[in-house]
């Protein structure tokens, strides 16, 4: 099943919604209930990653391998007895240090946007800057990954396992 609800959603919704990104997202791959989104002028290593199962992972690769899930913006979509959607994980798992109420969506389009794809959307601004680094690491047996800058740049250098910085963004 290469087309599924939020593959759709998300295609559309991200070409009507550019200004909302750092960078442009566009469809890299697909394959049977997933698909692989990348960003204009960011690095190949940083992919989007969705499955039809509600994944949405920025994943890390070095080398053609996969290294690291760097931020989750999963979501488990239920639909309620009335009507509305929800998330299941943010039910039944809560976030401790979120302060906003527990969201009922009026429709499965709005959950998916507001739920998920706007905060990618933020992540990206926040993320994708001239001055952030991709740090990769590596221990016998596990890889890590993360994307800083600044002061926390130069203390991530320090942490044992460190041993490449790349470039978040490839054009200036």
């Amino acid at each position: 099943m290469k087309n599924f609800f939020q593959k759709e959603l998300f295609l559309r919704w991200a070409g009507r919604n550019k200004p909302l990104f750092s960078h442009i997202p566009y469809l890299l791959g697909q394959g049977d209930g997933y698909f692989t989104v990348g960003f204009r002028g960011v690095s190949k290593h940083i992919l989007c990653h969705f499955s039809e199962y509600g994944t949405i992972e920025i994943r890390v690769y070095y080398q053609k391998t996969f290294y690291d899930i760097i931020r989750e913006f999963d979501l488990s979509e239920e639909q309620t007895a009335e009507g509305r959607w929800v998330c299941g994980l943010c039910r039944d798992w809560p976030d401790p240090d979120k302060t906003e109420p527990f969201v009922e969506y009026k429709d499965r389009e709005e959950l998916w946007i507001k739920h998920s794809f706007e905060p990618l959307a933020t992540w990206t601004q926040a993320s994708f800057t001239h001055a952030a680094k991709l740090c990769l690491y590596r221990l016998p047996g596990c890889t890590w990954a993360l994307v800083t800058e600044g002061a926390r740049l130069k203390e991530t250098e320090k942490r044992r396992g460190f041993f490449k910085k790349l470039p978040v963004l490839t054009v200036r």
